[in-house]
């Protein structure tokens, strides 16, 4: 070879080498695999960033003679909608490593990626031990204000827990091997088998406020779902919310609202049974429903006489009611006996029940019903009810519905219900301990009188949850004491 050969080979290899560098380079620098970077806790929408280059607007910062492409904190916890007042963030590394920080001094926090570091806090005017690296979370934790994002325990007589899901997240959690399933396949006569696992983050009721041995839970997710349960299972921190795990038969709740410690013996659906019950023996049944009535609030009532006939007519029993607490849910409950996952009603605004009724009951058994209600119909049922209006003026309905009542008492109907709207329209407007929604209280304590009094067969009576949108805040009702009991009596 000539001297302007081998030049041009030693050339072209040096050239290799250089750019055979410059790919490893590129390659050593851009990992194939980026880790995901969650943003959990007290969030409306819990998010996943494994796009660095998708993280939101990218500014060039220094800190310590060192640059970043990195993207303000404030604006990637916006994107998660933190709920109600946040205070802290917990920004948590792979290895545990976890620094905490206050919401109001986040300005001049960053957040960037390299192959070397990961996900990377930059906190320009914090310690540098608040700049975690290799972060796996970032933790939204409020000051737990809002009870409709809260995980909500309470027994029938009071509150025992209001805690969200960022604040447990912040709390010593167990971290539980929950079994996925299991595989099993046989290899030259011999049988190999696989178990999966999933780490879940739990706890136990009993984690949380004391309970005694033998008490049962009546847990409730957002969509009515429900199960009567003991503390045998665990509940898990899931990204913003808290699901319940029972191992043994590895099912699972979804999104649960609210627990209630002890629960009565009642509840809503009770009326169904029991007045199928009294269809079946043959006789006439009365079916009254105070829309708004909460037990709470009848209590109330009564402490201060405006209730002297419900008082005095039989013993009340205290009944559990379900979720979500709003009037067309409940009443669907009262009518099918069935929970809202199975009559589709869970929402305020869903009409169409998808099981049959007590009305559709009564048809097979040849019995004649009417529904009376003094407010716009909340659901479609085999009978088409008689809505009641206001004609004189007065304000509200409830005194046309007991004359239409009295009116229909000598007709022969096997099932008559009737529905006042009173009471909750009052509590709306003024409060539910106000004088005004006393006075209406009264009223329907003074209608009832009359129309038992005059009703020749069995009588039911019972309290609503709220259709007013006093006890809905933030577009969720509440898991609370005075949502979630109403005064409940039974026929005699």
């Amino acid at each position: 070879m000539n001297k302007k050969g081998w030049i041009l080979s030693a050339c072209l290899g040096l050239l290799g080498l250089v750019i055979g560098a410059a790919v490893m380079g590129a390659v050593s620098c851009s990992p194939r695999y980026i880790p995901p970077l969650k943003v959990i806790g007290d969030v409306v929408n819990s998010i996943t960033l494994q796009d660095p280059n998708g993280m939101g607007k990218l500014e060039t910062i220094s800190l310590q003679g060192n640059k970043y492409k990195a993207v303000k904190l404030a604006e990637i916890i916006n994107r998660a909608q933190p709920v109600a007042n946040a205070k802290q963030l917990y920004l948590v590394g792979l290895d545990g490593f976890t620094s905490a920080i206050k919401v109001d001094d986040i300005d001049d926090c960053y957040i960037s990626f390299s192959a070397k570091n990961g996900w990377e806090a930059v906190n320009l005017k914090h310690p540098i031990s608040s700049n975690a690296k290799q972060i796996k979370e970032i933790v939204v934790v409020s000051d737990g204000s809002t009870r409709d994002f809260a995980f909500n325990v309470i027994d029938p007589d009071k509150k025992l827990v209001q805690i969200t899901p960022g604040q447990l997240l912040a709390r010593p959690l167990t971290e539980f091997p929950y079994p996925e399933g299991k595989a099993v396949i046989q290899n030259d006569g011999k049988e190999y088998e696989s178990q999966v696992f999933t780490k879940r983050r739990v706890f136990k009721l009993s984690d949380l406020t004391p309970v005694n041995e033998g008490d049962s839970f009546l847990v409730l997710d957002e969509k009515g779902e429900y199960r009567l349960v003991d503390n045998g299972g665990y509940f898990e921190v899931s990204d913003n919310h808290i699901n319940y795990l029972q191992p043994d038969t590895r099912s699972i709740l979804e999104k649960v609202k609210g627990v209630i410690v002890r629960p009565p013996a009642a509840g809503i659906m009770d009326i169904y049974y029991d007045t199928r019950h009294y269809l079946d023996n043959g006789d006439r049944i009365l079916v009254a429903v105070l829309d708004g009535l909460t037990y709470n609030q009848y209590s109330y009532a009564v402490e201060n006489g405006y209730a002297p006939f419900l008082e005095n007519y039989s013993m009340v029993i205290k009944a559990s009611g379900v979720y979500p607490p709003a009037a067309n849910v409940s009443l669907a409950a009262m009518l099918t006996g069935k929970e809202a996952k199975e009559s589709c009603i869970i929402t305020a605004g869903d009409r169409e029940l998808k099981v049959p009724s007590i009305f559709a009951e009564a048809v097979k058994l040849k019995k004649q019903s009417i529904l009376l209600e003094a407010d716009q119909k909340l659901l479609e049922t085999e009978v088409q009810p008689v809505s009641v209006t206001d004609k004189n003026g007065s304000g509200g309905a409830d005194d046309e519905l007991y004359e239409a009542t009295l009116a229909n008492l000598d007709k022969g109907y096997d099932l008559l219900m009737v529905r006042f709207h009173g009471i909750d329209d009052s509590g709306a407007r003024y409060g539910e301990s106000a004088e005004e929604t006393m006075q209406s209280i009264s009223a329907a304590d003074e209608y009832l009188k009359q129309i038992v009094n005059r009703w020749p067969g069995k009588v039911i009576i019972t309290g609503n949850q709220a259709a007013c949108t006093s006890r809905l805040v933030g577009g969720e009702a509440q898991f609370s004491n005075d949502a979630m009991f109403v005064p409940y009596w039974r026929a005699r």
